[in-house]
């Protein structure tokens, strides 16, 4: 940052009504550069560089930092305003302002996390090669009946079995029942459980898989519609979105990880919350 023009920046700007006073004690650090108060209530060279960067503002653009202080002075004096009033006092201003809080801290320890243990090519390269034995060699598109429980599925798919029509009587039964009839976009092993996708590849167009394919709570009995063989992508075109995946998962990972380590200690007795007061 270039402090000659911060200089000028704060001086081209009227600091009519700003005092000294005590910073913002958790949020502002005693190393933090303060560029302006207003009403005794710090804005900082920090809060200007991140905003300069959310905002695509770059360092020789005096107009641009001289229009964000001016935002950021804005933003304060109402902020002040509301602490005045004590509208910031509020229980749901404070649960918003917390929330906020720990979702900033949130996202950037998972960055951090992410910085300290990158995914790998050598990583990346194993899961590509994990999808394309789970995708297997053919890609399919698929007829589904959906059914509310296990059991109803299962004789859905008995019935299907015997008869050669009888799927095409449960799909008009489906429809006038108001239950999900669909047929799906192309997919391939990959996108299905294990078990299903294998069954899914012994099966002929034409047939109905002899499994059932969960899916959002419901149960699929599903005909094979048309199969054609699979291209897979070369790795370079997925090489982000691999690597973005893996990311997603270790950051799963780790909150889990993190979450079953917590000491957490109810503080109100939630089992007894939802019961009805005694007359």
């Amino acid at each position: 940052m270039k402090y000659k023009l911060l200089i000028l920046i704060i001086f081209t700007i009227s600091l009519t009504g700003c005092q000294d006073s005590t910073r913002s004690a958790q949020l502002v650090s005693d190393d933090d550069v303060v560029l302006v108060e207003v009403d005794g209530r710090p804005v900082t060279l920090p809060m200007l560089e991140f905003l300069m960067q959310a905002r695509g503002v770059a360092e020789d653009d005096n107009q641009g930092m001289r229009d964000l202080l001016d935002e950021l002075i804005r933003l304060r004096v109402m902020a002040n305003a509301a602490e005045e009033e004590n509208i910031s006092n509020r229980p749901e201003v404070r649960a918003e302002r917390l929330i906020k809080d720990i979702e900033v801290q949130y996202i950037r320890y998972l960055e951090q996390f992410q910085r300290d243990h990158p995914v790998s090519d050598a990583d990346i390269r194993a899961a590509y090669q994990r999808q394309l034995q789970a995708a297997g060699d053919r890609r399919y598109r698929l007829e589904t009946i959906a059914f509310a429980s296990q059991s109803a599925a299962i004789k859905g798919l008995d019935a299907a079995g015997q008869d050669a029509s009888s799927f095409d009587a449960q799909i008009e039964a489906a429809g006038s029942e108001g239950r999900v009839v669909q047929r799906t976009d192309w997919i391939d092993g990959s996108q299905v459980p294990a078990g299903f996708g294998q069954a899914m590849a012994a099966t002929e167009v034409g047939q109905v898989v002899d499994a059932l394919l969960p899916f959002q709570g419901e149960w699929l009995v599903v005909r094979i519609a048309e199969s054609q063989t699979l291209e897979p992508p070369a790795f370079d075109e997925v090489r982000e979105a691999i690597r973005r995946t893996l990311n997603r998962q270790r950051n799963q990972a780790l909150i889990d990880e993190m979450f079953e380590a917590a000491d957490i200690k109810p503080m109100l007795p939630l089992d007894d919350a939802s019961k009805e007061p005694e007359n």
